[in-house]
């Protein structure tokens, strides 16, 4: 049986989620030096997209280019809960046996309603290990 998270397991496990987006970023901004890609800007979301705009060329070829893009289709996807992640507070819930990341954006909140993005222990260390690989496909592609 599997022991049951605790809030210093979900602290551990947004760092790294933390630190996988930050070796991420690390290998798009690598890309876009190898493509002449690197916007005016250091958004992670305009960078990708930059990147996904540029040609392939003689340090990255057609088929390596492909690659890439669709990595960076796959890591934009994760954009939204990355910019929840690193911009909110964490909550810590408990609900029965399960303890539950709560993550409220200021930047989506408003006078009317409540956003609050809510992730269980296990799906943020799958997370953390998801962002991990992308980087590490980035790096080798």
């Amino acid at each position: 049986m599997a022991s049951t998270p605790t809030d210093s397991t979900l602290h551990l496990w947004r760092s790294k989620t933390i630190d996988a987006f930050a070796q991420a970023e690390a290998a798009v901004d690598a890309i876009a030096r190898k493509l002449n890609a690197v916007p005016k800007c250091d958004m992670l979301g305009q960078k990708i997209e930059a990147i996904r705009k540029a040609k392939h060329n003689s340090s990255v070829s057609e088929e390596r280019k492909k690659k890439i893009d669709q990595c960076l289709g796959e890591l934009s996807k994760l954009l939204g809960l990355r910019n929840d992640i690193v911009h909110s507070p964490m909550g810590i819930e408990k609900a029965g046996e399960r303890i539950l990341a709560t993550f409220a954006n200021p930047n989506l909140q408003c006078d009317f309603s409540e956003f609050r993005r809510v992730i269980p222990a296990p799906r943020l260390q799958a997370l953390a290990s998801k962002v991990v690989n992308l980087a590490k496909t980035l790096e080798s592609a």
